[in-house]
């Protein structure tokens, strides 16, 4: 019988704390917890989607359930593990809180079973994903159990919106928050995939997936994924740009060049020929924002101006002004209607605010030059005689 295809986001899912990517601070939190016994009854994973919260959480289960466990360098071959892996193990219930909110599936699934003793593990854990869409209701019935657990009861909850839960239950766990992955560090993994799977990819196809990405590994992944079947064993930069709408850095570069230099013509001309060409002003316009923060962190660090977005020096004011501009456009564009047309707009809005003026920084520049002059100076620079 032929094995099933898996698609890359699950065939290279990390199995072990060393295959998580971008999260080294919960892996060496988690690691030392176990290797000095202070292991905690609850534990909520916080962050994007895609970060690998529910993946980590799998593999804390692994490390504390294992053949010779608790012990974080587990044996990925071992049998409990690859049950936990494959969802089969009776003592690692995993549930789907977006799906399952009202009480009466919280008590069958959870509040009915956690006084009995696990079954071949040494504990049972719990696993609720997307714990933050549970009812008040359902929170109220768990919160008893999370307040006082049997021993061998272990919680873990994985959640993209925190702000939904409420604090009691949030401060009766240890909070992770797993950070969006570096934009490298998911290049870096999927250059390895391709590796793997015979497939070969661009460099420049790579930065251009992990840009799409925003932070999350498995989004990568699927884009990889479905580009192998557009394109088949070979995956250059085009190739991506064409399927996904997208527009090439080094054109960002070029309209953000242009916004710098205020050069209006070239500004349209840019937006002229990305829209023709299908490209996707939404997206565009966010790949804009990462450039111009990106200059802007840049004229920080330099003291206060960056040559970032082209050959004339922008200061730190004008990169914020620019960037706050394309921010408060950024409604109009997705709203859908004229999009071309609020996108142009958005752009020459930033151009006009970027070379505008503070206020505050006038009248500091004014004061200044007041306090330089002779007190008691004339119209024509000469003291008034008394």
């Amino acid at each position: 019988m032929p094995i099933a295809y898996q698609v890359i986001a699950r065939k290279w899912r990390p199995q072990t704390f060393a295959d998580v990517v971008g999260q080294d601070h919960v892996v060496r939190t988690l690691k030392n917890a176990i290797s000095r016994d202070r292991i905690a009854h609850a534990y909520l994973f916080v962050g994007p989607r895609g970060t690998g919260k529910t993946t980590t959480a799998r593999i804390f289960a692994k490390a504390l359930n294992c053949t010779d466990g608790p012990n974080a360098d587990f044996d990925v071959n071992d049998p409990v593990c690859q049950s936990i892996a494959d969802g089969s193990h009776l003592d690692v219930i995993e549930f789907d809180a977006a799906s399952n909110t009202q009480v009466d599936k919280i008590r069958e699934a959870i509040l009915d079973s956690v006084g009995y003793a696990p079954a071949s593990a040494k504990f049972k854990i719990y696993i609720i994903d997307e714990v933050h869409m549970l009812s008040p209701g359902s929170f109220n019935a768990l919160l008893k159990t999370l307040e006082e657990p049997p021993p061998h009861v272990k919680f873990v909850f994985a959640t993209t919106d925190p702000q939904k839960m409420p604090l009691t239950v949030i401060s009766r766990c240890q909070r992770f928050d797993l950070k969006p992955i570096p934009t490298e560090l998911i290049v870096g993994r999927l250059q390895q995939i391709a590796k793997e799977e015979k497939i070969k990819v661009s460099s420049d196809a790579l930065a251009c997936i992990a840009r799409m990405a925003d932070g999350g590994l498995r989004d990568a992944q699927s884009i990889l994924d479905q580009m192998i079947s557009f394109c088949g064993g070979e995956i250059s930069e085009p190739d991506v740009l064409d399927v996904f709408g997208l527009v090439a850095q080094s054109k960002i570069e070029a309209l953000a060049g242009a916004m710098a230099a205020g050069d209006h013509k070239q500004i349209v001309a840019i937006v002229d020929e990305c829209d023709a060409a299908g490209r996707d002003l939404v997206r565009m316009l966010s790949d804009l924002q990462a450039h111009v923060r990106t200059a802007l962190l840049d004229a920080i660090a330099q003291g206060g101006h960056t040559k970032r977005l082209g050959e004339i020096p922008m200061t730190t004011e004008q990169a914020t002004r620019m960037l706050d501009a394309l921010r408060e456009g950024e409604g109009g564009v997705k709203l859908g209607l004229a999009e071309k047309i609020n996108f142009e707009v958005t752009l020459l809005k930033a151009v006009e605010a970027s070379r505008s003026r503070a206020i505050d920084s006038l009248i500091k520049e004014l004061s200044a030059l007041a306090e330089s002059l002779p007190e008691n100076a004339g119209a024509d620079g000469e003291k008034k005689k008394d």
